[in-house]
């Protein structure tokens, strides 16, 4: 399993510190959520934070675009060494458009899905993709609470090879690595079980 460590989880007045954590310990990406508090209730970073964080740490990092503009703002972080820029299909009347849109700017790009979402509708995009990431929690104001009935969408995607991998994020803990593994996630995002 390869644990992706989510700075949105770490102490907001000591992001630098939390970088150079990260940076020292066995992770080969720093995984950043973008929350627009429109998407989603909540606003995480803006693009300067982003910008300010690139100069801390050389890791590559992993997008998660939880805004409902993500073509304007995967321009505006394509220079920022991504290793990969996941888009909601939520946001996204045309997914397969956004991939292409995404991958012209040299940049390797998934989707996302919220758990609400069914995967089967987007077959044909993820086709295309490098990756898929889905939701294992949604916000609840409660520590997002994992939600084991998401593993069955990472099930119905694990034949597609992603060459990005397939990514579960929220509520993640360790226990639950054997569970992920076995539906045919390859990354798992963790944030309060690293940073908290």
């Amino acid at each position: 399993m390869i644990i992706s460590p989510s700075i949105a989880s770490a102490d907001p007045l000591n992001l630098e510190a939390a970088a150079a954590t990260v940076s020292a310990g066995p992770y080969t990406d720093l995984h950043v959520d973008i929350e627009d508090g429109n998407f989603i209730p909540n606003i995480t970073f803006g693009l300067k934070t982003v910008r300010e964080l690139r100069k801390k740490t050389r890791l590559p990092f992993s997008f998660h675009l939880m805004v409902t503009r993500p073509y304007r703002l995967a321009e505006q972080i394509a220079d920022l060494g991504p290793s990969i820029v996941f888009g909601h299909v939520e946001a996204l009347d045309y997914p397969l458009d956004f991939i292409r849109f995404v991958r012209r700017l040299g940049v390797p790009c998934g989707l996302a899905f919220n758990p609400k979402t069914p995967v089967e509708p987007y077959l044909y995009a993820l086709e295309a993709a490098d990756g898929a990431l889905i939701m294992t929690s949604e916000p609840d104001g409660r520590g997002q609470q994992f939600l084991p009935a998401m593993l069955q969408k990472a099930e119905k995607l694990k034949t597609l090879a992603l060459p990005g991998g397939l990514w579960a994020d929220g509520g993640i803990t360790p226990d639950r690595f054997g569970q992920l593994e076995e539906a045919g996630v390859t990354h798992a995002v963790m944030g309060r079980a690293i940073f908290g």
